[in-house]
Protein backbone atom coordinates (compact mmCIF):
# COMPACT_ATOMS: atom_id res chain seq x y z
CA UNK A 1 0.00 0.00 0.00
CA UNK A 2 1.46 3.33 -1.25
CA UNK A 3 1.91 6.37 1.47
CA UNK A 4 -0.62 8.18 -0.24
CA UNK A 5 -3.48 5.46 -0.52
CA UNK A 6 -2.14 4.53 4.08
CA UNK A 7 -3.28 8.18 4.39
CA UNK A 8 -6.25 8.40 2.51
CA UNK A 9 -7.49 5.43 4.28
CA UNK A 10 -6.45 6.83 7.87
CA UNK A 11 -8.72 9.93 6.84
CA UNK A 12 -11.44 8.07 5.90
CA UNK A 13 -10.87 6.41 9.35
CA UNK A 14 -11.09 9.24 11.34
CA UNK A 15 -14.32 10.71 9.76
CA UNK A 16 -16.03 6.89 10.65
CA UNK A 17 -14.84 7.59 14.24
CA UNK A 18 -15.94 11.18 14.26
CA UNK A 19 -19.24 11.87 16.75
CA UNK A 20 -18.19 13.02 19.79
CA UNK A 21 -19.74 10.23 21.65
CA UNK A 22 -18.63 7.23 19.81
CA UNK A 23 -15.89 6.73 21.88
CA UNK A 24 -18.23 6.31 24.75
CA UNK A 25 -20.85 4.63 22.97
CA UNK A 26 -17.84 2.06 22.10
CA UNK A 27 -16.44 1.59 25.84
CA UNK A 28 -20.22 0.78 27.00
CA UNK A 29 -21.11 -1.81 24.28
CA UNK A 30 -17.71 -3.16 24.31
CA UNK A 31 -19.18 -4.96 27.52
CA UNK A 32 -22.11 -6.36 25.92
CA UNK A 33 -25.52 -5.34 24.59
CA UNK A 34 -27.55 -2.88 26.42
CA UNK A 35 -31.11 -1.20 25.88
CA UNK A 36 -31.56 2.23 24.66
CA UNK A 37 -32.01 3.79 28.48
CA UNK A 38 -29.29 1.44 30.08
CA UNK A 39 -26.45 2.65 27.80
CA UNK A 40 -27.50 6.71 28.51
CA UNK A 41 -27.62 5.87 31.83
CA UNK A 42 -24.20 3.91 31.52
CA UNK A 43 -22.34 6.90 29.64
CA UNK A 44 -23.67 9.56 31.88
CA UNK A 45 -22.45 7.70 35.12
CA UNK A 46 -18.94 7.78 34.38
CA UNK A 47 -16.32 10.58 33.65
CA UNK A 48 -13.26 11.53 31.71
CA UNK A 49 -9.82 10.95 33.28
CA UNK A 50 -8.21 13.92 33.95
CA UNK A 51 -11.53 15.54 34.09
CA UNK A 52 -14.80 15.69 37.02
CA UNK A 53 -17.84 14.53 36.14
CA UNK A 54 -19.22 17.81 36.44
CA UNK A 55 -16.67 19.55 33.80
CA UNK A 56 -18.01 16.52 31.42
CA UNK A 57 -20.90 17.58 28.76
CA UNK A 58 -23.28 15.38 29.82
CA UNK A 59 -24.66 13.40 26.61
CA UNK A 60 -28.58 14.20 25.77
CA UNK A 61 -31.23 11.86 24.45
CA UNK A 62 -31.56 13.13 21.13
CA UNK A 63 -27.45 13.38 20.88
CA UNK A 64 -27.31 9.51 21.35
CA UNK A 65 -30.41 9.05 19.60
CA UNK A 66 -27.88 10.63 16.44
CA UNK A 67 -25.29 9.53 17.35
CA UNK A 68 -26.15 5.68 17.40
CA UNK A 69 -28.52 6.18 13.68
CA UNK A 70 -24.97 7.58 12.66
CA UNK A 71 -23.35 4.04 13.92
CA UNK A 72 -25.72 1.90 12.92
CA UNK A 73 -26.02 3.48 9.66
CA UNK A 74 -22.24 2.92 9.02
CA UNK A 75 -22.34 -0.50 10.45
CA UNK A 76 -20.49 -0.35 13.55
CA UNK A 77 -23.91 -0.25 16.14
CA UNK A 78 -26.99 -2.63 15.57
CA UNK A 79 -29.88 -2.96 17.58
CA UNK A 80 -33.06 -5.80 18.19
CA UNK A 81 -36.20 -5.29 19.16
CA UNK A 82 -38.42 -7.84 21.10
CA UNK A 83 -41.23 -8.70 19.17
CA UNK A 84 -43.69 -9.15 22.22
CA UNK A 85 -44.73 -6.94 24.75
CA UNK A 86 -43.05 -4.98 26.74
CA UNK A 87 -41.16 -3.85 23.90
CA UNK A 88 -37.20 -3.58 24.07
CA UNK A 89 -34.35 -2.27 22.29
CA UNK A 90 -31.13 -2.97 22.94
CA UNK A 91 -27.85 -2.26 21.15
CA UNK A 92 -24.78 -3.97 20.54
CA UNK A 93 -21.43 -3.68 18.41
CA UNK A 94 -21.12 -5.33 15.19
CA UNK A 95 -18.43 -8.01 14.36
CA UNK A 96 -16.16 -5.32 12.57
CA UNK A 97 -16.58 -2.60 15.99
CA UNK A 98 -15.89 -5.45 18.77
CA UNK A 99 -12.71 -6.01 16.01
CA UNK A 100 -12.24 -2.07 16.07
CA UNK A 101 -12.03 -2.27 20.08
CA UNK A 102 -9.82 -5.03 20.23
CA UNK A 103 -7.21 -2.97 17.79
CA UNK A 104 -7.77 0.32 20.06
CA UNK A 105 -6.56 -1.66 22.91
CA UNK A 106 -3.03 -1.00 22.33
CA UNK A 107 -3.92 2.63 21.06
CA UNK A 108 -5.52 2.62 24.83
CA UNK A 109 -2.41 1.44 26.20
CA UNK A 110 -0.01 3.76 24.19
CA UNK A 111 -2.65 7.04 25.66
CA UNK A 112 -2.16 6.06 29.10
CA UNK A 113 1.56 5.44 28.87
CA UNK A 114 2.33 8.87 27.14
CA UNK A 115 -0.53 10.79 28.63
CA UNK A 116 1.73 13.41 29.71
CA UNK A 117 1.21 14.49 25.96
CA UNK A 118 -2.97 14.31 26.37
CA UNK A 119 -2.68 16.31 28.72
CA UNK A 120 -0.85 18.70 27.27
CA UNK A 121 -2.87 18.65 24.59
CA UNK A 122 -6.17 19.45 26.92
CA UNK A 123 -4.22 22.32 28.11
CA UNK A 124 -3.49 23.54 24.52
CA UNK A 125 -7.48 23.39 23.51
CA UNK A 126 -8.27 24.36 26.20
CA UNK A 127 -6.03 27.81 25.78
CA UNK A 128 -7.15 28.17 22.55
CA UNK A 129 -11.12 28.36 23.96
CA UNK A 130 -9.85 31.38 26.47
CA UNK A 131 -7.79 33.40 23.49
Amino acid sequence: MSAAERRSLLHDLRRLLDPEWFPDVLVVLAAGPRPYTGLLQAIRSYGTAGTSRRSQPRIQDGVLSRTLRWLESRGLVEHTREERFPFTTAYRLTPPAEELVELLEPLAAWAQKYEDLLVLDRRERSNRRRS
